[in-house]
């Protein structure tokens, strides 16, 4: 029994919808992340005063106090591993559908978006796409194409704010004027996986549209 092969600008389409699945799934978890994390307040627990003695330590151990900056520590461990996961996603699906775009435009017929991984499994930025793609053309007519640049320009904010709080951390003196600055452009930068995702989901919707000639030819030979 033969398995019938999908057109490449199908398995492109599900190359592209499973980096936006990923995003969503990452973005899931960053919150419930979050979200424990922001509930688990420890100004409200009341500490016992209990000891354990434990052999061969000098002094003993309060096994409520371990218990609650255990937990403490965990869920933010937890949080930021989340945010992490989230980020890269969210890169790899702004990415990476750009990338498809890209190719499509230029004639290309990619049967699937084309990342790099590092080995511990991070996005490797395609060179040409670097910091951030670039404006696209030929999408002039898609209806949305306004709200798309909108949407790279936030992300081009993030990301040069990320790159000027850098700047001013990796100085030696500070002054209270520059070190205000610095929190500011933190502030800003923390939004870029938000800003790449919300990219990611307008150019999915941008793919979309640069294939519809493509499936018409394909189902209208």
């Amino acid at each position: 029994m033969s398995t019938k092969t999908l057109p490449w600008f199908e398995t492109l389409t599900d190359s592209v919808f499973a980096l936006g699945a990923a995003a969503r799934e990452t973005l899931t978890a960053r919150q419930a992340a979050q979200a424990a994390a922001a509930q688990y307040d420890l100004d409200r627990v009341r500490l016992l005063d209990g000891e354990i003695t434990v052999p061969g330590r000098f002094s003993p151990s309060r096994p409520h106090d371990r218990a609650v900056m255990g937990i403490g520590k965990a869920l933010q461990e937890c949080r930021d591993r989340m945010e992490r996961l989230y980020t890269d996603a969210a890169l790899g699906y702004a990415y990476g559908t750009a990338w498809a775009i890209l190719r499509v435009l230029d004639g290309q017929e990619p049967p699937r978006v084309e990342l790099g991984l590092t080995a511990e499994g991070g996005l490797i930025i395609p060179a040409q796409l670097a910091p951030i793609p670039p404006v696209i053309e030929g999408l002039g007519r898609w209806r949305d194409n306004a709200k798309f640049e909108k949407a790279r320009q936030r992300w081009w904010g993030c990301d040069s704010a990320g790159e000027y709080a850098s700047a001013l951390d990796d100085q030696d003196y500070l002054t209270d004027h520059d070190a205000y600055e610095m929190h500011q452009a933190f502030a800003e930068a923390s939004g870029m996986a938000d800003a790449a995702y919300a990219y990611g989901v307008l150019a999915e919707s941008a793919l979309r549209f640069t294939l519809l000639g493509t499936r018409a030819r394909h189902t209208n030979p």
